[in-house]
């Protein structure tokens, strides 16, 4: 009698025959598709943060030069006159692109105003080349000063030379006029705020410029592409005028707050290309135009 034997089944996996070249071919297919699909995904996700990174750059770069100008002008008029002729603000109508120059009374190290006045047994002459004064303490070669007739009239001249023994400021300009006993003299700082444009690598981009008092210009925020200012006046309250510049030194006079509005663009645009944009607007009140 002969031993039973059992026969065994034939595997698929260890068919000798493999793969065919249609299934190579569908599974080579398969895999393309799946790395194109991830891929796309993958530029898709990139081009998103990308974006997402450029709109909170150019948020910030709004917000950071938009405070800037608001601060100076928050102080605009500190340690100067609120009364008579002076005004701490001008500035220029260009449409979108507008200018605003803002006047500040420099201070010392203690925080104590860089002023003084002439002395009380004293005047000054409109020619002359200097101007007697209580104390040059705080006052430099090149500075920028404002000398005010206690009548409310008065101008600015450069000073060329600092005395403290006699205290004397130089001065090379004739004045528009002579100055009696106790006028004023502030030093002053200003500060002038514009639109620009650059030819840089990436083309031409728009900026904000500052220029402090007489010194060269210099660029302060890459993509401000927008500066509108209006300004309201203390006339017909409430709601009170607001116009686009005032007419006349009489309207300047009766400027009580103005709102900024500032525009930046992103540093590259999109696949579009088209930029993003971020508009910043505030309501500022300088320091000596509030309610006398």
């Amino acid at each position: 009698m002969l031993p039973c034997r059992r026969s065994t089944p034939k595997s698929s996996v260890t068919d000798p025959r493999g793969f065919t070249v249609i299934e190579l071919i569908l599974s080579v297919a398969l895999i393309t598709l799946a790395m194109a699909a991830t891929s796309g995904m993958f530029t898709a996700g990139k081009w998103h943060m990308q974006m997402q990174q450029r709109q909170v750059e150019t948020t910030q770069a709004a917000r950071a030069a938009v405070d800037m100008i608001v601060r100076d002008l928050r102080l605009g008029g500190a340690c100067l006159p609120v009364t008579g002729d002076f005004i701490s603000i001008e500035g220029t109508n260009n449409g979108q692109t507008d200018s605003i120059t803002t006047r500040t009374g420099l201070t010392r190290p203690d925080l104590s105003c860089v002023k003084t006045a002439v002395p009380t047994n004293q005047s000054v002459s409109a020619s002359s080349s200097v101007v007697s004064v209580q104390s040059t303490d705080g006052f430099s070669t090149g500075m920028t000063v404002y000398i005010r007739n206690p009548n409310g009239e008065g101008e600015y001249f450069k000073v060329t030379s600092v005395s403290a023994s006699p205290a004397q400021l130089g001065k090379s300009q004739t004045l528009t006029q002579d100055y009696p006993a106790t006028s004023g003299i502030y030093a002053i700082d200003q500060r002038r705020f514009y639109i620009d444009s650059w030819s840089s690598p990436k083309g031409l981009l728009p900026r904000l410029m500052l220029q402090i008092g007489d010194n060269p210009t210099q660029p302060l925020a890459i993509g401000i592409e927008n500066l509108n200012l209006q300004y309201q006046l203390q006339r017909n309250c409430p709601p009170c005028d607001v116009v686009d510049i005032p007419a006349n030194d009489a309207e300047w006079a009766t400027v009580d707050a103005l709102v900024v509005s500032l525009t930046a663009r992103s540093d590259l645009p999109d696949t579009s290309g088209n930029y993003y944009r971020r508009t910043v607007k505030v309501n500022v009140k300088p320091r000596n135009l509030l309610p006398k």
